[in-house]
């Protein structure tokens, strides 16, 4: 018999909706899916402090054949989103460039050896959501302007410095592009023309001194042994060129030091030319050399004007490796937002 004052049964809880964030590098990929609501409330003005450092964070070497890569990412956010229950509205990406974000399409990433890749479009087949593709740098610095150093900060910018050297602007909650989607290439500022050989081609760009495949590059050149005077290994990497400056090789000395003054002239030209309220650098090279840094710092002092100079903030990165997977995060939550029906 039916009992006819029983309660409905209770509706289903709707899905969460979660977006995906990929960070492509050059050796490895790190994806993780958040909740909508982490990323910030999807305008170009919203800030959120939600970001949890090391939460469910996949890790998986870069595949150079840009469809298997796409195919790998696709699995681990089924993966993710299999954990979570969550059901996925967006999907963001950061990707070393140049590339464009309009079309989905990496058009020159000499780091992955792609050329005319439309990522956008294989990540989008393999997981019928929208995606948002940004240049690694840029990624970084909506990442660290939503949920890290660049809280409150108008004009912002990020510089990071790693195995190569990029930046991205951040003013009025958006991210400054150019009028052809190249605003920001500190890295390829021309310190000496004279200089060494850039992987852009050119000579004597901030990179080719203070990059850390280009100071590994020097590193081979300046030690043919493969030991020092003193017995000890010949530096092999921009970690071992800084660690063997401080300990006096005066080979590693002139090294850093040329470092140091790229760096500096880098930081000097973002200060003169868009009066950042804040400076944040970043990069796995950066966070691990504070010293480099800080030297760079009194550098660009030294080369600004002193209203300038005085009002030059710079501090380090708040999330550590994942300012591209947060900025991943936000830019796929703000393309969500745009296509979510009124």
């Amino acid at each position: 018999m039916t009992d006819r004052h029983a309660a409905p049964p209770a509706a289903a809880a709707p899905a969460v909706r979660m977006v995906a964030a990929v960070d492509i590098g050059a050796t490895k990929t790190l994806v993780t899916v958040r909740p909508a609501a982490t990323a910030g409330a999807g305008d170009r003005t919203a800030r959120s402090s939600a970001w949890s450092v090391g939460a469910d964070v996949a890790r998986l070497a870069t595949d150079r054949d840009a469809a298997s890569l796409a195919d790998r990412i696709a699995l681990e956010v089924r993966a993710l989103l299999a954990g979570s229950g969550g059901r996925l509205v967006a999907v963001g990406v950061g990707a070393p460039g140049p590339l464009d974000p309009a079309t989905g399409l990496v058009v020159h990433s000499p780091n992955l050896g792609w050329r005319d890749v439309p990522l956008g479009r294989l990540l989008s087949e393999r997981l019928d959501a929208p995606v948002a593709l940004e240049d690694d740098a840029n990624a970084a610095a909506l990442g660290e302007w939503q949920f890290g150093a660049g809280a409150g900060a108008d004009p912002f910018a990020f510089i990071t410095v790693s195995s190569g050297v990029g930046s991205g602007i951040v003013v009025g909650g958006a991210l400054l592009r150019g009028a052809h989607g190249l605003a920001g290439e500190v890295g390829h500022l021309t310190v000496d023309a004279e200089g060494p050989r850039c992987g852009c081609g050119r000579r004597g760009c901030v990179e080719a001194y203070v990059g850390g495949a280009a100071l590994a590059r020097r590193a081979r050149q300046s030690w043919r042994s493969e030991l020092l005077a003193d017995g000890s290994p010949a530096p092999r990497d921009a970690d071992g060129v800084l660690r063997a400056a401080r300990h006096g090789d005066p080979v590693a000395l002139g090294l850093a030091g040329e470092a140091a003054e790229a760096l500096g002239r880098a930081l000097a030209a973002v200060a003169a030319s868009i009066d950042p309220q804040r400076i944040a650098v970043g990069g796995a090279l950066a966070l691990g050399q504070p010293a480099l840094v800080r030297r760079a710092v009194s550098i660009a002092r030294r080369r600004c004007i002193r209203e300038t100079a005085q009002a030059l903030t710079v501090v380090p990165a708040a999330l550590g490796a994942e300012s591209v997977l947060a900025g991943a995060a936000a830019a796929a939550l703000r393309l969500a937002s745009e296509r979510a029906p009124s």
